[in-house]
């Protein structure tokens, strides 16, 4: 696969980036090949090396190790998805994009479905659905493998945890903008590069994940990509997917935890636990994703 070197913010487009530290992956593969860049004008960070999105999108195509994680869960849920396909789908009611949006049936599409739990919530609301998804055995209907095949004027655009898979997330988003009617909604969600996570644990935060992710938006590369493509921005803010009750919960357990190790002699697990306490407190304070809406302008 050949890699194209990234000289420049591939958002606002400044050769003022510097080398945030070399990537390690699990991966043999891709072993040290990507440096983890930062954009100093925007603050936007990126992986310093890239395919081009054909050969990307092949990756998806046959769930490569390099894009698709693989883990038991989510080889499980692929398995579930292909026995039971549309009909074994759980909607997703409580979803928070449903808090803004006032009407209750028009036209939606999805960049990037996925599993399609949030397609299918919209579908059994009774919007017209379209989507846009790679992966070879998502086969529902209105899933399209080309943007072309879209239809235009939708009122809602959804991409969640999609754009940072993007080689060029502006030119989606610019021909996206053709997709949807004006004054019509999108949404998106995507690694937040200005989380205290993100500046603590650098390559070893697990967002960075190459060639999954190759963008990490900082709220001010998000307005001005957003910017360029058409869009005005209603909506944008951090949050985390730690849970307060959970971590509080841990918290009144860690005596406990921390007893149990101190009998095993393992200090080491003691590190591990306040460290984990200490990084989930801050990302609650400053999370770790960004959550974005805006309208086509």
């Amino acid at each position: 696969m050949k890699l194209e070197n990234l000289n420049q913010c591939p958002i606002c487009k400044s050769s003022k980036i510097f080398k945030v530290n070399n990537i390690k992956s699990n991966i043999k593969e891709i072993e040290n090949i990507f440096d983890l860049m930062k954009c100093t004008d925007c603050l936007h960070r990126f992986i310093s090396k890239i395919p081009n999105q054909i050969e990307l999108n092949k990756l998806y195509e046959i769930d490569s190790p390099l894009v698709f994680g693989g883990t038991i869960h989510e080889v499980e849920q692929k398995k579930n998805f292909i026995q039971n396909n549309f009909e074994g789908i759980e909607p997703h009611y409580n979803h928070w994009i449903f808090d803004y949006i006032e009407q209750n049936e028009g036209s939606y599409f999805e960049l990037g479905p996925g599993l399609c739990r949030l397609y299918k919530t919209f579908y059994l609301k009774g919007w017209k659905c379209q989507g846009l998804e790679p992966r070879s055995f998502i086969k529902i209907s209105g899933i399209k493998k080309d943007i072309q095949d879209i239809e235009s004027n939708n009122d809602v655009v959804v991409a969640i945890d999609v754009l940072e898979h993007l080689i060029d997330p502006i030119e989606m988003l610019k021909k996206i903008s053709l997709k949807i009617k004006k004054g019509g909604k999108i949404f998106l969600t995507y690694p937040h590069s200005e989380s205290y996570k993100s500046k603590i644990l650098k390559d070893r935060w697990p967002m960075v994940s190459p060639l999954a992710h190759i963008h990490y938006f900082s709220k001010k590369s998000t307005k001005i990509m957003l910017e360029k493509a058409g869009y005005k921005i209603l909506v944008i803010k951090d949050y985390s997917f730690v849970e307060l009750r959970r971590l509080i919960r841990n918290f009144l357990k860690l005596p406990i935890f921390i007893l149990k190790d101190i009998l095993k002699l393992n200090f080491k697990n003691i590190y591990f636990r306040f460290t984990e306490l200490f990084l989930n407190i801050l990302d609650l304070i400053n999370g770790d994703q960004l959550k974005v809406i805006a309208k086509k302008i």
